[in-house]
Parts: structure tokens; C-alpha cells; sequence
């Protein structure tokens, strides 16, 4: 059964065929309304879907088969080559797909090699990040401890390190420098610069310990980083100007946080989606430098939100993906 649509004034929904879990949205203005949405299905097989507004509705505009549930999708940046067409998946590996004549082609699959050698089973990435300063590098986190930073031009791996004493869960450029942060089950904040990887700083430790699964980092101002902790409610701001210890917390009916992700256009402004099924907007500027349990928009999805999106070419809509559909909104 094909998926389905629907659509409301300032609103359109995508009913999908399959489980679905990853989602991304074109950072480009050329396809600023087209998605990409991946299945979570308990087998190899899985896919994932190409979606574009068309006359008002949702549409699936092609298909590919995926190798396992992609842990995430991510469209190349807006400064990019091709960034509208060019979508990379994270399973064990990392993936390169192009999106062109109504088809979604492989064009590159790259395994950690340096752990190939040493297992035939490769560690699954669960999450990976494109600079938007240098197009052509992304680094991906791995539940193997490492992060991996991967040169695209050459498909070659740049360079690798042991970034957290337990699993690194989720990883994010700067938008203006060459730094990147990680987050792990060790429930620590860390920065890297990629000018010298002997060194990171800690920014921030969970307490009491509990492993931290999200961050994001601000696209305007990039001394705010936030991060979700594992079954705890809410958000955690840090400013890494000050470190181990907490800016601010966001916390809206004790809700646990699935996807966090800062507003392209605005400094302030912070996307959730969350266990019991709402997607939030904070305007952080409200919540400095105490708690916040008051959002500016709190919307109910009835049914859990695993991803929310805000896309920097179409900044006044977000994406919230549920299990079996994916809605747009005008905020």
C-alpha cells in the first residue's frame, strides 16, 4: 500500500507504508520543500523515500531500497554542489545517495576500514554531521567510542580518534569554525578542533551521570550547545563559554526529549519533539538564566515524535516525523 496524504491550511501530512524513524529536509531553496524519510523496520531491508510538495500535497517522488533502518539522513549543505540531490544514511556504514531522473541512486558506501581490518562486523554510526564550512568533510559518531572524519572528495577517512570512554551518541559542526562536539554514554559534552585532535574539552558532564543521546548546536550563536540526557525530561542548555555547568533547562510536562534542533533564522528559538507526542518551540532567551516550562508553541501530535526538523530553505515551516507520518507546519 502506497503511502498516503493530506493536507490543512498551513499544514500537510504524509501517511507512510512502513515504520519510520530518520528524517531530513533539503537545505537548498531550488528543493525547499522536499524530504527525505527513512523506514525502521526490524530486518535488513529497509527504505527510503523521496517526498516533494506538489499542488498542496505530499507526494513520494522515488524510492530506494536502504540496507537496515538509516540511524540518520542528512541532505549535503546548502553551499554544496549538487546539495539539493546529495543525501547521505548512516547504518554500520556511510552511504551517498543521489536523487536524479525520479530515482535514488547509491553512489557511495564507506565502511570504517581501520575497524574492517580488525572485525568483520562493523560497529553501527549512530549519527554523522556535515560541515557546512567545508562541504566535502562530515563526521560521523560511532557506538565503538570513536568519531570518524570523513573527506567525501576522496571517500577516504581523514582521521579517527577514541572521543568518549563509552559510546559517542550524536555529533555537530560549528557553523563558523573548525570545531566539532560530541555527546556519549560516559554523559559528557566534548569539543574538538579539527586544527589538533590530541586535546578536547569537556564542556559539560551530566549529573548525577546519565548518558546524553542529542546536541545541537545554535546556528547563530555558536557558544550555545543543547543536549538531551537519557530518560530525563526536558532540554539542557550549556554556554561553552562557561563550562560544566548548565545555562538553562527547558522542561514542558516532564516530557523526555527524542530530537532537538535550533531555528535557522533566529538565535533564540529551539524545535522539540517529544515521547508523548508534542512538538515544541522554546524561545530561549525567556529561559536564561533559570528553568523554562512555558514554550511559545507546544503542538500535539497524538502519537510520539521521534524527529523534528526546521530547515533553513523554508524557515517559517518544520517537519515533525511520527511513526507512520510525517507533518508539516506553518509556524
Amino acid at each position: 500500500m502506497e503511502g498516503t496524504t493530506s493536507s490543512l491550511s498551513g499544514r500537510h501530512d504524509y501517511d507512510t507504508k512502513w515504520p519510520a524513524y530518520s528524517c531530513a529536509w533539503s537545505a537548498t531553496p531550488e528543493a525547499r520543500f522536499r524530504l527525505a524519510v527513512g523506514s525502521c523496520i526490524e530486518e535488513k531491508r529497509n527504505f527510503i523515500e523521496i517526498l516533494e510538495l506538489n499542488e498542496g500535497n505530499l507526494e513520494c517522488v522515488a524510492e530506494a531500497e536502504h540496507p537496515f533502518p538509516p540511524t540518520k539522513l542528512l541532505w549535503r549543505p546548502e553551499n554544496g554542489c549538487d546539495g539539493g540531490n546529495l543525501l547521505a544514511s548512516s547504518t554500520t556504514t556511510l552511504n551517498l545517495w543521489k536523487v536524479e531522473d525520479g530515482q535514488v541512486k547509491c553512489v557511495a558506501t564507506m565502511a570504517n576500514t581501520r575497524a574492517q581490518k580488525q572485525s568483520t562486523n562493523l560497529p553501527p554510526l549512530s549519527s554523522f554531521d556535515w560541515s557546512s564550512i567545508n562541504n566535502n568533510k562530515l563526521g560521523a559518531s560511532s557506538v565503538d567510542t570513536t568519531c570518524t572524519i570523513w573527506n567525501l572528495e576522496k571517500q577516504k577517512i581523514e582521521t579517527q580518534l577514541i572521543a568518549h570512554d563509552k559510546a559517542v551518541y550524536d555529533i555537530a559542526f560549528s557553523h563558523v569554525d573548525s570545531l566539532f562536539a560530541s555527546v556519549g554514554a560516559d554523559g559528557s559534552v566534548r569539543i574538538f578542533d579539527l586544527r589538533n585532535l590530541d586535546h578536547s574539552t569537556i564542556v559539560y558532564e551530566s549529573s548525577p551521570p546519565s548518558p546524553l543521546l542529542r546536541l545541537a548546536w545554535n546556528k547563530s550563536n555558536t557558544n550555545h550547545i543543547a543536549t538531551v540526557a537519557m530518560d530525563a525530561p526536558g532540554v539542557t542548555l550549556i554556554d561553552i563559554r562557561r563550562p560544566s555547568v548548565a545555562l538553562a533547562g527547558l522542561n514542558y510536562r516532564d516530557s523526555c526529549v527524542n530530537s532537538i534542533t535550533w531555528a535557522p533564522h533566529s538565535r533564540n528559538h529551539l524545535l522539540c519533539g517529544t515521547d508523548d507526542g508534542f512538538g515544541i518551540i522554546w524561545d530561549i532567551a525567556e529561559a536564561i538564566p533559570s528553568k523554562l516550562d512555558t514554550p511559545c508553541l507546544a503542538y500535539e501530535c497524538n502519537s510520539e515524535v521521534f524527529q523534528a526538523q526546521w530547515p533553513a530553505s523554508q524557515p517559517d515551516y518544520v517537519a515533525l516525523g511520527m511513526a507512520h507520518q510525517i507533518r508539516l507546519l506553518q509556524v
